[in-house]
């Protein structure tokens, strides 16, 4: 035991926060509520024949990016809420679509191509 290193207090504040689940790894554990962020972009990733998350929280001004990461084409098609202009037919994988978020409410979007793959932005100001 006498060579055992002695922690900084400031690593330990960050140990103790990842045993509390508060780290960087941790996660909401709810699909639904789940938000990449990474400053004033949201990330949605449709993989899997799913849009993921299929629910995301953001704010007026904030950018939305959605990219295939399936093997099939996918696209974006407005449904209901603050209007948008939907993506094109079809996103082949790899592809990109974004929108910059202009006003508050709920935004329901869904594919065409596989009509289950429905998703919302609850959009606050």
């Amino acid at each position: 035991m006498r060579n055992v290193a002695r922690a900084s207090p400031p690593a330990l504040l960050v140990l103790a926060l990842l045993v509390a689940g508060c780290g960087p790894g941790s996660a909401s554990g709810s699909r639904t509520t789940a938000l990449t962020e990474s400053g004033s972009t949201v990330h949605v990733v449709m993989r899997s024949l799913a849009f993921a998350p299929a629910a995301v929280n953001a704010r007026v001004g904030q950018r939305v990016v959605w990219t295939n990461q399936d093997s099939s084409p996918h696209n974006v098609t407005y449904v209901s809420g603050p209007r948008f202009t939907s993506s094109r037919v079809s996103m082949k994988p790899g592809a990109r679509f974004s929108l910059r978020l202009t006003t508050p409410g709920t935004i329901h979007y869904f594919c065409t191509l596989h009509p289950w793959m429905k998703a919302t932005i609850d959009v606050s100001p």
